[in-house]
């Protein structure tokens, strides 16, 4: 095994390289032994696939072999940094203890003594939220009080230690620059060796509790949320399992982007979705066709008065109101919907009606409604089947009294004979006619209720609910196109009539929160109702407020009944302070109340350029030149951003092909790095070393509050440098700056 011969200029660099290669040398030997155990090998994935119906041993056995499969992809990755800091802790009236913090914990397969402690685990609160001096944290045991007398940051690559910082505030902000202010990568980073304080909270929050996080744009807010699920499969590991996590993103380009954290922290199997595939997932053949469009698209296209128009629409049907009303009106359908005489036949009263709505409404109400009829039939089907069986058995009684009749009004004769014959013939028939009978009224049995068609169900809502024909036709068009805003009334008209299969969440997390619905909010918990939430957004970022939320409290009580806790990121990690002042600028045009100002990491760049242009040629040119020079300076991620789609797509024809740009998409299902092309609609969420806006006139961005939001989402995706281009007259939110 290979070290560094060169170490870093610190007087503990030699004690700190002989302990790393200590550990490695015991991670090693842990790896040797979980591969001993398994047949697995270190780096080589194997997945495991477990019965749909396995016996309780079975499920046991692959529960516990999956487990030493995390534990050695855990260990893998270990194996080239196996931590990133130290602490020395003195607990009250006890000796010192020095712990190693890395992402995963690692034990020495010998003693098993702890050798690194898991970044998780309470005692890592100490590095999170302290500094040097009295200290405690909180251990499964209780407080623990001490002093805390060193804490040191460690970088370790492929198993070389490459540099020490301890502790002290121009260190640590430091070794924050020094992370922070590093290229990016194709993904969203994990980064558990640079958590901040206020981050650590969130994190770190009750598993038992619902959380609302209003985090600044870079503030980290995403990649919290997903260190966050870490957390809590770790801490209550024996409880929760990483298929009863979900984490819901807004598109599946999102989820590509975010989708190796949680593998980087070890973590499997979590749900990660969107909305409209958990609806798929849980309608299944029955949902209807959803037509695809980007709705923010659309609104960027809209004029005002007509964007307003639609977004009264849009906040009536995603309002907790409007899911009421169709609560409401289901309640009144399922008594509707009933036969009104009950059943009845050849004059058997099967069932009267007040016995169908207690058996219907009450005995059978925990039933979906077309499980309730088909429920009923087998109750119909039972009585019928009595009632053929005492018809049958009066006309055996009645057919016997006239034989016996015949018998002794007659003498033995072949006239006797063929009279007795054509009785038991009659009868016979009889029996025939009554079991055909009853084959028939059940063949048409469900005829006795109205189709429960889910479009045709919609629509006989809005007309019985919506006074306003216009606003019907808003709601629902005649054509019956449904668009992604219609989910949340289908899949509650699916859960009612049809039942909906769906695995049920012990938690879940919901990223860019504020663009949800309070009726999809509602939905999400009714339909998990053991689930606790954690939601994380911007007001600020509030690009889908026609359908979204415009204040935290419209969840808080409607919802939550004040039962989740509000919790501020205030600090952007992201930007440089350079790129924040600007973005602020913007944002501060339509202040939110009760939202903390953000305030960027002291890290220094370039002043963003706001840069005017002749005509599209002059434009066309200055962005390429400033696209080669970005990559001059060694810049990986470079995103173009146009307002909408038509924009990007002109600009992609118009690049030339050797700077290889790629256009993105909504419905793109992988993220890749480089020289990107995107709308505005897709831009929030991702980060990118350096962005410029290619028009950012006075004529795209005029004075409109949605705008002013737009605008503000695209500057602050840049971790180091961002360009704004304009032709004729620049945007009103910038004409102070230029």
């Amino acid at each position: 095994m290979k070290y560094s011969v060169t170490l870093p200029d610190h007087p503990a660099a030699p004690e700190e390289h002989l302990h790393l290669q200590q550990t490695c040398d015991a991670i090693s030997r842990e790896i040797a032994e979980v591969e001993a155990l398994t047949g697995a090998k270190a780096g080589v994935h194997m997945d495991v696939q477990m019965k749909e119906d396995p016996d309780q041993q079975e499920e046991v056995t692959i529960q516990l072999f999956r487990l030493q499969l995390d534990r050695l992809r855990q260990l893998s990755m270990a194996a080239g940094q196996a931590y990133f800091a130290r602490l020395d802790f003195t607990p009250a009236g006890a000796s010192p203890e020095i712990w190693y913090l890395g992402r995963w914990g690692v034990l020495d397969p010998l003693t098993f003594d702890s050798i690194v402690v898991d970044w998780r685990s309470p005692v890592a609160n100490l590095y999170y939220s302290g500094q040097i001096g009295p200290m405690d944290y909180t251990a499964p045991d209780g407080r623990v009080t001490g002093e805390l007398t060193l804490k040191r940051m460690l970088t370790v690559r492929e198993q070389n230690l490459i540099s020490l910082f301890d502790s002290g505030i121009v260190s640590q902000e430091a070794y924050l620059q020094e992370v922070l202010g590093s290229v990016s990568t194709d993904r969203l980073r994990e980064i558990v060796t640079t958590i901040q304080a206020e981050q650590n909270i969130v994190i770190r929050h009750p598993l038992t509790q619902n959380l609302l996080v209003q985090g600044s744009a870079g503030s980290g807010k995403t990649t919290i949320a997903l260190h966050r699920i870490a957390y809590l499969l770790y801490t209550f590991q024996k409880t929760l399992k990483p298929e009863n996590m979900m984490i819901l993103a807004p598109n599946p380009l999102f989820l590509s982007y975010i989708s190796q954290v949680l593998p980087d922290l070890g973590v499997e199997r979590v749900v990660q979705t969107t909305f409209e595939s958990w609806c798929r997932e849980a309608m299944g053949s029955r949902m209807p066709k959803i037509r695809r469009e980007s709705r923010l698209e659309k609104n960027l296209s809209l004029p005002t008065e007509d964007r307003l128009s639609a977004g009264r629409i849009l906040r009536m049907k995603g309002s907790l109101t409007f899911m009421e009303q169709l609560e409401s009106w289901l309640d009144r359908l399922q008594t509707i919907l009933l036969p009104e005489y009950g059943f009845k036949m050849a004059g058997v009263v099967l069932m009267d009606r007040n016995e169908l709505e207690t058996v219907f409404l009450r005995d059978l109400r925990h039933f979906p409604l077309e499980s309730r009829i088909s429920e009923l039939k087998k109750i119909i089907r039972r009585r019928l089947q009595s009632a053929v069986s005492a018809l049958r058995d009066r006309y055996a009684e009645m057919t016997e009294q006239l034989v016996q009749r015949t018998i002794s009004s007659m003498p033995e004769s072949p006239v006797r004979q063929r009279k007795i014959k054509e009785l038991y013939l009659a009868r016979d028939q009889r029996y025939a006619e009554i079991d055909a009978r009853s084959e028939e009224y059940m063949r048409h049995y469900r005829e006795r209720f109205p189709v429960l068609d889910l479009l045709s169900l919609y629509r006989s809502f809005l007309e019985e609910t919506v006074p306003d024909p216009a606003d019907r036709e808003r709601l629902l068009p005649a054509d019956g196109t449904l668009r992604s805003e219609d989910l949340p009334v289908l899949l509650l008209l699916c859960r009612t009539v049809y039942g909906v299969k769906t695995k049920p969440m012990k938690h879940i997390v919901i990223d860019e929160c504020q663009d949800f619905s309070p009726f999809q909010i509602e939905l999400l918990k009714r339909t998990n109702p053991a689930a606790t939430f954690s939601l994380v957004g911007d007001l600020y970022q509030g690009i889908r407020a026609d359908e979204g939320i415009r204040s935290w409290e419209e969840w808080q009580q409607p919802i939550f009944a004040n039962q989740a806790a509000l919790s501020q990121l205030t600090v952007s990690y992201r930007n440089t302070v350079e790129i924040m002042d600007l973005a602020r600028s913007v944002a501060a045009r339509y202040p939110i109340q009760g939202i903390v100002e953000t305030r960027p990491v002291l890290r220094h760049g370039e002043n963003p350029r706001i840069v005017p242009t002749v005509n599209d040629k002059e434009r066309l040119s200055l962005i390429v030149d400033q696209i080669l020079a970005w990559q001059l300076e060694g810049f990986h991620s470079i995103a173009l951003i146009e307002k909408t789609e038509n924009q990007a797509r002109k600009l992609s024809r118009a690049l030339p092909n050797e700077l290889h740009a790629h256009l993105l998409s909504e419905s793109d299902a992988e993220y890749r790095g480089g020289v990107l092309i995107l709308s505005a609609s897709i831009a929030k969420g991702m980060e990118f070393d350096c962005v410029g806006i290619c028009d950012a006139s006075a004529d795209n961005f005029p004075e409109d509050e949605f705008l002013c939001r737009i605008l503000y989402v695209l500057m602050t995706r840049p971790l180091h440098r961002l360009t704004l281009w304009y032709k004729g007259i620049l945007t009103p939110f910038l004409s102070e700056k230029a």
